[in-house]
């Protein structure tokens, strides 16, 4: 019996060597990772901080532009985030604009929303509530609820004229963002 508790004792011991190898090695696949979908999620842990990880908006928009780089656009829309709030970043509304903008005309709905704001609120812009319109109604066709209400709101700004106007610059750009 105490060969058998001897040996079940030495079993688990060496399971548990082995799994903390394992994971040291998964950890330090982690800590470089050159794909963008791996960069934007581990930027979202550092957003965030886990229990492995602490929130650190530095590290977390580091990771945001490396995927942005790479043309990855929920990279962009991140770190469009980052300048727009001052994350980890200087605040600057014109880059957040700028990453806003490329990772809208790839379809990204979040980012649409985000630039519907800034043409509504002239963050950044000259306000344009047509452009407002047709950014709300790009995101509102990916099923944002948010986009949807704030198209809403920005039409009672508009004439009929103009709807269909941005309505049309919504079509358009929809061609090209797809």
């Amino acid at each position: 019996m105490d060969d058998m508790n001897g040996l079940l004792r030495t079993l688990c011991l060496a399971t548990i060597f082995l799994a903390i190898i394992l994971c040291g090695c998964a950890s330090q696949e982690q800590k470089n990772p050159t794909d963008p979908l791996a960069q934007v999620r581990l930027g979202d842990k550092y957003t965030r901080g886990t229990w492995t990880i602490a929130k650190n908006d530095e590290s977390a928009a580091d990771w945001y532009r490396r995927a942005a780089l790479q043309g990855d656009a929920e990279g962009q829309y991140h770190l469009g985030l980052c300048y727009d709030r001052g994350l980890g970043v200087p605040k600057n509304t014109i880059l957040a604009l700028d990453w806003y903008n490329k990772a809208a005309r790839q379809g990204n709905s979040s980012a649409q929303y985000e630039l519907g704001t800034c043409y509504r609120l002239a963050k950044g812009v000259a306000p344009d509530f047509c452009k407002a319109y047709m950014w709300f109604n790009l995101a509102a066709a990916s099923g944002s609820e948010n986009a949807r209400e704030a198209r809403e709101a920005v039409a009672h700004r508009l004439t009929a004229e103009q709807i269909r106007k941005a309505e049309l610059m919504s079509r358009e750009e929809w061609g090209h963002s797809r």
